[in-house]
C-alpha cells in the first residue's frame, strides 16, 4: 500500500537516472553517488508508491509498467525543479557558466568552429559543451535533461520544445567535377528520380530531406547508405552517384575540383536550422543570445525568413508542444573556394 508522504528529489532523480541508464552502476556514477545509495532510494520510492518500479537482473535493469507509467510525471518534477534552481542561481547574471548543446552532424563540422569562436570572443564567461549527434539523440536527451539546447533542423512535430529560428540554408546537389548536371542552375526536383542517389543512414534530417525532394523516388533504391557525409562526399567524387547537401557544405570539400555543384531553379528547397530547448527550462533568453546570427558569422546561409514579412532582424522563440513527435548567424556566403558551378 502506498504511503501518504511525498517522494522526495532524490529519490525521484534516481529513479529517472535508474530508468534513462537502465544499469545501477552506470546510473550512481552519473548521479555521483554509491550504489547502495542509489539502490536505497529506489527502494524508498518503491515503498511510497506501493509498487515495484524496476526488475533488477543480473545485467541491467527493467523498468516495470507501474514505473514506465509514473516516469514521465518523475521526469517533469525533477526538470521542474532543476529549472527552479537555475533560474535561482543566474538571476542577474550574465549567460555564463557550462553550456551542454547538442548539434546535428551535417551542419557540425563548419558551424562548430565558428561558433565556439564566436563565443570566446561575445561570451568569454560561458564554458560550451558541444556534443555531435542526429536529431533524435538530441531530442532525446534534451528531454531527459542530458542537453540543455540543440542545433537541429526545424521541423513542426518538435514535442515539448521552443524553438528559435537561426538561419535558412538552400540544398544544392553535388556531383562529381564531369557530371552533365555540373554547373546547372535549373534542377527541378522530379529530375532526381533518374539518377543514383546516394543517402545518409536513417536517422539523420538530412536523408529524410532529400527524400521527400524526390515525391516519387522508389522505382530505384539508393545506390548506398552512409553513416557519415563525407563518406558520402567522396564516393560522389569517385562517380558513384549524387547526393543532397547544405549548401554551407561546400567549404568542406577539397580539393574543390573533383566537384560539381547543381542549383535548383525556382523555389529552391531550404532546410531551416534553429536552436530548440526545453518549454520547462528558465533559460529562453540566454538561449535566444546563444542564437543570435552575430555569434557564428561566416558559418553560411541566412537569417531566418518569414515568407510573408521578410527576413527577421532577431530571432524569435515558438513554442511546439502539442504536436506528435516522430524520429527522424549566420550570414553571408561560404568563405572558401565553391566547387565548380555558379
Amino acid at each position: 500500500m502506498p504511503t501518504t508522504s511525498s517522494p522526495s528529489f532524490s529519490q525521484l532523480r534516481a529513479f529517472v537516472a535508474l530508468c534513462d541508464h537502465q544499469h545501477f552502476g552506470e546510473a550512481a556514477t552519473a548521479l555521483g553517488v554509491s550504489q547502495p545509495s542509489l539502490s536505497q532510494a529506489i527502494t524508498a520510492l518503491e515503498k511510497r508508491v506501493g509498487g515495484e518500479l524496476v526488475e533488477r537482473t543480473t545485467r541491467r535493469v527493467l523498468v516495470t509498467s507501474l514505473g514506465e507509467a509514473l516516469l514521465p510525471y518523475a521526469r517533469d518534477a525533477v526538470l521542474a525543479a532543476e529549472a527552479f534552481n537555475e533560474a535561482a542561481s543566474s538571476q542577474g547574471a550574465a549567460l555564463s557558466g557550462t553550456m551542454r548543446l547538442g548539434i546535428i552532424p551535417t551542419i557540425a563540422p563548419y558551424l562548430a568552429p565558428v561558433l565556439i569562436d564566436g563565443l570566446r570572443e561575445a561570451l568569454p564567461q560561458m564554458e560550451l559543451d558541444l556534443r555531435e549527434m542526429v536529431t533524435g539523440d538530441n531530442l532525446d536527451q534534451l528531454a531527459q535533461g542530458r542537453l540543455d539546447a540543440a542545433i537541429i533542423a526545424l521541423e513542426d512535430d518538435l514535442q515539448r520544445t521552443t524553438a528559435i529560428p537561426m538561419f535558412d540554408e538552400r540544398l544544392v546537389v553535388l556531383t562529381a567535377a564531369d557530371h552533365p548536371w555540373a554547373g546547372r542552375t535549373d534542377v527541378s526536383p522530379a529530375e532526381l528520380d533518374d539518377q543514383p542517389l546516394l543517402l545518409l543512414d536513417e536517422g539523420n534530417c538530412l536523408r529524410d530531406q532529400t527524400l521527400a525532394l524526390c515525391q516519387r523516388y522508389g522505382s530505384q533504391p539508393p545506390v548506398a547508405v552512409a553513416t557519415t557525409l563525407s563518406t558520402v562526399t567522396r564516393m560522389v567524387a569517385h562517380g558513384s552517384g549524387v547526393t543532397i547537401i547544405p549548401e554551407g557544405a561546400l567549404q568542406l570539400l577539397t580539393p574543390s575540383s573533383e566537384y560539381g555543384v547543381a542549383r535548383f531553379g525556382d523555389e529552391a528547397p531550404m532546410r531551416r536550422m534553429g536552436l530548440v530547448h526545453r518549454v520547462s527550462s528558465s533559460r529562453g533568453a540566454d538561449f535566444a543570445q546563444l542564437a543570435e546570427p552575430h555569434l557564428a558569422p561566416g558559418a553560411g546561409g541566412r537569417p531566418a525568413r518569414d515568407p510573408r514579412h521578410g527576413p527577421r532582424p532577431r530571432p524569435e522563440a515558438r513554442q511546439l508542444g502539442a504536436l506528435p513527435r516522430r524520429r527522424p548567424a549566420l550570414s553571408g556566403p561560404p568563405s572558401s573556394p565553391s566547387p565548380r558551378g555558379p
